[in-house]
């Protein structure tokens, strides 16, 4: 394996990882937004979808930078 390869391989593995962490990062906050919906915490609650969508777009960048390293997958 060359070292541009290898590099490549650990920054897809690196993106992965990140990527889990984001989705991880995303699941706690809905559990967590829907305690305040239930406790009427509306205002947290908005507070929490807002970092929700935060974490998609984030979640969104990650994977399209893990497509554009894959060959083939190149526009």
């Amino acid at each position: 394996m060359t070292i541009g390869r290898a590099q490549a391989s650990l920054a897809d593995f690196e993106l992965t990882k990140a990527r889990n962490f984001l989705s991880e990062a995303d699941t706690l906050v809905m559990n967590v937004r829907s305690l305040f919906l239930n406790s009427n915490g509306f205002a947290t609650a908005a507070r929490l979808k807002d970092i929700q969508g935060r974490l998609a777009d984030e979640i969104q960048a990650v994977e399209r930078l893990i497509a554009a390293g894959k060959p083939g997958l190149r526009n």
